[in-house]
């Protein structure tokens, strides 16, 4: 069985984006959720890293995505792109000089509540990974959370988003 780690790319406590990334995991064996607040990550500043080096959470970070087999990532998106905490925590990993994705199966998804479903964070996410060494496998964009996920259920509630979800799954 992989090692799949899933993480959302927010940091709201009500996260439409974790609330699907929560859905998806039920559709596959192996994964396990992870929660990037969780890590002491501070805002990237030249000056912090050249006085203090790389910080312990974004090390600690590194090592829990390196040691999975692949990643799911799902990202929100504020004014057309990917949050700013999302931003920074991938500053940070940028910063180390390892390839922290290489060789690794990457799903991008992307949440929002109108048409575009994020698609634009979505593809900035996938080019900032890029340069990580991510080898992205699939991109599923859901538009319109309101009307194609059920909070209460916490599911997807449209046939054709649940199949393209388990085709990109079936790919890690």
């Amino acid at each position: 069985m992989k090692n799949i780690i899933a993480f959302s790319g927010s940091n709201s406590s009500q996260s439409i984006n974790q609330h699907v990334l929560n859905y998806a995991a039920t559709l596959a064996d192996g994964v396990e959720m992870i929660k990037l607040t969780d890590y002491d990550i501070p805002m990237y500043n030249v000056d912090m890293e050249i006085s203090g080096g790389i910080p312990d959470g974004v090390k600690s970070l590194q090592d829990k995505i390196m040691s999975a087999d692949a990643v799911i990532v799902s990202t929100p998106e504020h004014n057309s792109l990917m949050p700013a905490f999302f931003k920074n925590v991938l500053d940070w990993l940028s910063r180390t000089g390892v390839k922290y994705l290489e060789d690794k199966n990457v799903l991008v998804m992307s949440v929002a509540p109108g048409n575009g479903g994020g698609q634009n964070a979505g593809d900035y996410v996938q080019k900032i990974i890029g340069y990580a060494g991510a080898n992205v496998v699939g991109r599923i964009i859901v538009p319109r959370y309101g009307e194609n996920f059920n909070a209460e259920t916490g599911k997807i509630t449209n046939a054709d988003l649940i199949h393209e979800l388990k085709g990109h799954l079936s790919n890690l």
